[in-house]
C-alpha cells in the first residue's frame, strides 16, 4: 500500500465520512497530500554528505469558502498530511530539518476546490548543552502562543545539569520528542530514540506515547507506553528529564 493510500484509509477511519461529506467542492484531502509530494520532490536539494534535504513546513492557501468548511478537522488533516510527509520522506530517502508542519490559510484569490502551497525549511527546537535553542519561524504569533487550557509545558533538564529547567510549551495537539532533525523538540541524547515518544492533547488532558524506543519511557522511574499526563509528572527519557506543569 502506497502512501497516498494509507494517508485516504487513516483519513477515513478518522472522520468516518464527515469530511468528504462536508466538502461539496472539488477539493479532496487526497489533492493536497498529492501537492505536499510534489512540493518536497520539486524543493529537494541535495546538501553535505550526500543527504537530500526538502522543507518541512507548509502553508496550504484555501478560498475563503473551503476554509471555513475545513475548520472543524484542521488539525486532524494537519496532523496527517504531516505524518504523509514523514512518510514520503523516510520512503524517497529526504531528510527534514525540523518538525513537520501543516497548516491551512485563506487567501481571497483563490475560488472555491482551488489551493496553492507555500513551503518553507525552519528549524525545530533542541536541547543540547543545557539549552533550549529556539527555532526562527515564520509561524503566527497567534499560532506559537499555548491554544491549551492551563499552559501545558515541559521543565526540561539533564543530568549533566539537573537543576537548569528550562521551559518549553505545548503548542500543538501532538508534539513529537526524539533525536530526530524532524522532532518538536529534538533531544541531544544518545539515550534517546530518533522517534522516541509523542505528547498528545486529546480533550482537555494530554497523554504520554511510547513509539516503541530501544530504551523505553519512564515516569517517576517505572516504564510506560501510555500515560494521561497530570501536573508534576517525572518523564525520564535517557539522560533527559522532562517535568510536565499545567496551571
Amino acid at each position: 500500500m502506497g502512501v497516498l493510500q494509507r494517508f485516504e484509509r487513516r483519513l477515513e477511519g478518522l472522520v468516518e465520512g464527515a469530511f468528504a461529506r462536508a466538502f461539496k467542492s472539488d477539493l479532496q484531502p487526497v489533492e493536497v497530500a498529492s501537492a505536499v509530494q510534489r512540493e518536497m520532490d520539486d524543493r529537494a536539494a541535495i546538501v553535505a554528505q550526500g543527504r537530500t534535504l526538502v522543507p518541512n513546513d507548509f502553508v496550504v492557501e484555501l478560498s475563503t469558502t473551503d476554509n471555513e468548511r475545513l475548520e472543524v478537522y484542521a488539525d486532524s488533516i494537519s496532523h496527517e498530511l504531516a505524518n504523509l510527509a514523514r512518510e514520503y520522506a523516510k520512503e524517497q530517502g529526504y531528510s527534514f530539518v525540523g518538525p513537520v508542519r501543516v497548516r491551512f490559510e485563506t487567501a481571497d484569490d483563490l475560488a472555491v476546490g482551488l489551493f496553492r502551497i507555500r513551503s518553507g525549511v525552519i528549524r525545530g527546537a533542541t536541547v543540547e548543552q543545557d539549552e533550549i535553542r529556539q527555532p526562527v519561524s515564520d509561524v503566527p504569533a497567534a499560532r506559537k502562543s499555548s491554544a491549551f487550557g492551563g499552559r501545558p509545558r515541559l521543565l526540561v533538564s539533564t543530568q549533566d545539569d539537573p537543576q537548569g529547567q528550562r521551559s518549553y510549551e505545548l503548542t500543538t495537539p501532538v508534539t513529537l520528542l526524539g533525536r530526530g532533525t524532524d522532532c518538536d523538540l529534538r533531544l541531544v541524547d544518545p539515550g534517546v530514540s530518533r522517534h522516541h515518544a509523542e505528547l498528545r492533547v486529546e480533550g482537555q488532558q494530554v497523554v504520554l506515547v511510547d513509539l516503541g524506543s530501544t530504551n523505553g519511557t519512564f515516569v517517576n522511574g517505572q516504564p510506560v507506553r501510555r500515560i494521561e499526563m497530570q501536573d508534576g509528572t517525572r518523564v525520564t527519557l535517557g539522560r533527559t528529564t522532562l517535568v510536565f506543569k499545567r496551571d
